[in-house]
């Protein structure tokens, strides 16, 4: 994964006199990104960085600062690492120094969210490129007036996917025939190719699916990464 370039890396050395200001040895994860980039980010989430006397104006809210700064109202152990500008923090709740948890201001609670750094980085990314699809989607289907998909029969039987957010499912639909054709594995090789105009698609797909409860998947990969898509937002997208 790629982040926003930042400030250059930080030394083992001034790594062990921040660790020595903590009082605790830094998750080792932590450790090899802050040696590669000081200030970074993934997503919406801001890392903090280690103070730098070249870079001081950049790294003024450094690691140690936020963590001695309001401690009492977060739980014993929690290691603040990132913030989202919401209110919410990120970080680990040592002495776990793997799992990645999410602090939710509104809930005043902990949620772990990733197993370790890295994949909590790769969540980031597939979010980002995730949304990324979902972009092209309506860019291109307003230029085309066309939206794509895969039946295994021409008038029933769209290829959809189990939700991750409930007992639904997500319909997936494309906009284009190369993106719907990326698709036809994995037990969809045989489904047709069907092409939908966009009035078609805006007057009777989305109103029935926001009526049965079911969730548009946009431009998916042929892995079957995407959003899962409330219809109802689909359509007030395209319809501007």
């Amino acid at each position: 994964m790629e982040h926003q370039i930042g400030l250059p890396g930080i030394t083992e050395e001034r790594l062990q006199e921040v660790e020595a200001e903590l009082g605790f040895s830094l998750p080792s994860e932590l450790r090899t990104y802050y040696k590669k980039e000081n200030k970074f980010e993934a997503g919406e989430w801001q890392f903090h960085p280690i103070k730098d006397a070249q870079y001081i104006k950049r790294t003024w809210e450094d690691v140690v600062h936020v963590n001695s700064t309001d401690a009492e109202d977060y739980p014993d152990g929690f290691f603040r690492i990132a913030a989202d500008g919401s209110g919410d923090e990120l970080g680990y709740l040592l002495p776990d120094a793997e799992t990645i948890v999410l602090w939710d201001h509104e809930e005043q609670e902990l949620f772990p969210v990733a197993s370790t750094l890295a994949a909590f980085m790769e969540q980031e990314q597939q979010l980002l490129d995730s949304a990324m699809q979902a972009d092209d989607f309506f860019e291109t289907v307003l230029e085309t007036e066309a939206v794509y998909g895969l039946s295994k029969l021409k008038q029933s039987g769209w290829a959809y996917c189990p939700s991750n957010q409930g007992e639904t499912d997500v319909l997936l639909f494309f906009s284009t025939e190369e993106g719907a054709r990326a698709c036809q594995t994995n037990g969809w090789e045989k489904y047709h190719l069907i092409r939908l105009d966009l009035d078609v698609f805006t007057d009777g797909w989305l109103p029935n699916m926001i009526q049965d409860g079911l969730y548009c998947g946009l431009n998916w990969d042929a892995g079957l990464q995407g959003l899962e898509l409330d219809p109802e937002n689909v359509l007030e997208e395209l319809e501007g």
